[in-house]
């Protein structure tokens, strides 16, 4: 055998051992806010580059990055008290329950210690729970995610060598980009260099690597690395801005193991260094399924820097809710490429963006010269400026179809902005509408069916109330009460309006469509969709 050959099959066997026995486990998101701001820290110290990593080999498989790598990742357990409360129930054993409607005479009270009279007491319970983090300083800062310390009050860290840190400090963090910031006072500590998620490619090589602390009957469970590939980059599960619409997702995808604890752990590349804080999986079951996502190192360091030096985030805004294209879009908007970010709508009533010029339904294709592929490269280009700089967007106008340039002045980003509350669809039956969707305006609308769909009387435009699922409009999943009040930047005064626009429409063609959308918690959200209306 070749010594070609044998390299090859020890890297092979090598990463399947690694596949079959690694056990990745990362921590369960949560958001909660908590505000704690840095005051007198000390410069990071970032070690960049890994100078010994470059004559490591693979010939015996991921030993040695790991050997180099574990020794500055830690165990982080966290305590919370938590209020728990009896609840309501009867002190009568079961087949005694009074019959409805009865009342116990006035005065009537139950003896001492039964659960009636504990119903309304409220306990505190202690909560624990853990996670992981890696240092990288030796001023003894170490980053791990946010929903791993989100809502503690007590922060503990192990290291790798078994010294324990008590009550350990938190520096900072940042919920829109899920980085914390915490800070030991500690000599002699292993510290991870920096790598560049920017430079990595799609297929190299990764470790993901955590210390979850589990409690086991040995003890607890520490140092775990898994090994797989970048799946891809730029990603944008919205998992992070389902709860806050200025989050930042920029995810590195990989296939390595991610599960429960090892949130906040490092993704590796082969070299040793950094690229990434193992942040969540994208499963239908809560377990690994083949789908892990980090924060790219570049967006956390950019994070603790501000914590260091300011306490907080101070990050730019052009104040917009934006969509990736899709293949309507592109279809509609004449677009070369499925690339471009499209506004929703705006954040306030003085967004940048509004006061710019800007209308919803206009696709932003390039910040500053350079082009945007999407919401997660658009966000990683505004980043660059700081609140108060002017920076200048292309875009192509949903009303004409043109390309054109604005200039907004960007403001700081608000962190404690609420949430949005995604619609939910509903299922819809066959039309024969070209749209394939069947609509109501004002005159046809029963009194009903305002309360139902929460419109006043007088209103503009039509309302969905059923539809083809597999039809242009339904294949959007929209919810029965959404208003259609434009197509293609024509106003829809009613019925009239709608029929005369849409009787000239045919399969293939694309068109952009501005939606009144009714949200599960009854409130309305404006939003421009792009169909293109399928051959049949």
């Amino acid at each position: 055998m070749s010594d070609s050959l044998r390299t090859r099959l020890n890297l092979l066997i090598a990463t399947a051992i690694a596949f079959a026995f690694g056990v990745g486990l990362a921590s369960v998101l949560d958001l909660t806010p908590v505000s704690i701001a840095a005051d007198g820290n000390r410069d990071p110290g970032w070690v960049i580059g890994a100078p010994a990593g470059a004559g490591m080999t693979m010939g015996n498989g991921f030993a040695d990055v790991t050997e180099r790598v574990a020794p500055a990742v830690v165990t982080i357990y966290l305590t919370a008290e938590r209020e728990t409360s009896f609840p309501n129930a009867s002190p009568l054993p079961p087949g005694f329950e009074p019959p409805p409607g009865f009342e116990f005479p006035p005065g009537f009270e139950f003896p001492p210690d039964t659960a009636r009279n504990r119903e309304e007491e409220r306990l505190p319970q202690t909560v624990e729970w853990s996670g992981s983090g890696f240092i990288v300083s030796e001023a003894g800062y170490v980053v791990t995610n946010n929903h791993v310390v989100a809502g503690a009050e007590r922060i503990d860290i192990e290291l790798h060598d078994g010294r324990v840190f008590d009550n350990v400090a938190l520096v900072g963090r940042d919920p829109q980009t899920d980085v914390a910031l915490l800070r030991l006072e500690v000599d002699d500590i292993a510290v991870l260099p920096i790598g560049s998620s920017d430079e990595t490619a799609v297929g190299e090589w990764v470790l993901a690597i955590g210390s979850p602390g589990f409690r086991t009957a040995p003890g607890p469970l520490l140092s775990s690395v898994t090994a797989g590939i970048v799946s891809a980059k730029g990603r944008n599960i919205s998992i992070l801005r389902n709860r806050n619409p200025l989050a930042i997702e920029d995810f590195i995808q990989t296939d390595a193991v991610i599960n429960r604890g090892n949130s906040g752990g490092p993704l590796v590349n082969a070299a040793g260094e950094v690229i990434g804080i193992n942040t969540a999986i994208l499963s239908t079951t809560g377990s690994y399924q083949g789908y892990g996502f980090a924060v790219p190192i570049e967006l956390a360091r950019e994070v603790v820097d501000d914590l260091i030096e300011f306490g907080e985030v101070r990050r730019a805004l052009i104040g917009v809710s934006i969509t990736d294209v899709d293949a309507a879009d592109a279809a509609f908007y004449g677009l070369e490429r499925v690339e471009g970010a499209k506004i929703q709508t705006f954040s306030f009533d003085d967004s940048p963006a509004l006061l710019a010029g800007l209308e919803g339904g206009d696709v932003i294709v390039g910040v500053a010269g350079e082009p945007v592929s999407g919401v997660s490269e658009l966000q990683r280009r505004i980043r660059a400026f700081e609140p108060g700089e002017t920076v200048e967007l292309d875009v192509v106008r949903r009303s004409t179809l043109e390309r054109d340039r604005a200039r907004v002045r960007l403001i700081s980003a608000d962190a404690d902005s609420p949430p949005r509350v995604a619609a939910r669809s509903e299922p819809i039956e066959a039309t024969g509408d070209v749209l394939g969707i069947a609509v109501k305006d004002d005159a046809e609308v029963e009194a009903r069916e305002h309360a139902q769909y929460r419109i006043d009387p007088g209103f503009s435009g039509v309302v969905i109330v059923g539809g083809d699922r597999r039809g242009a409009v339904g294949r959007l999943r929209l919810p029965e009460g959404t208003l259609i009040v434009d197509i293609n930047g024509e106003e829809i005064q009613g019925r009239a309006d709608y029929e005369r626009i849409i009787s000239g429409l045919g399969p293939g063609d694309a068109l952009s469509v501005q939606l009144d959308i009714l949200l599960p918690n009854g409130r309305r959200q404006n939003a421009f969709r792009s169909v293109v209306i399928p051959e049949r």
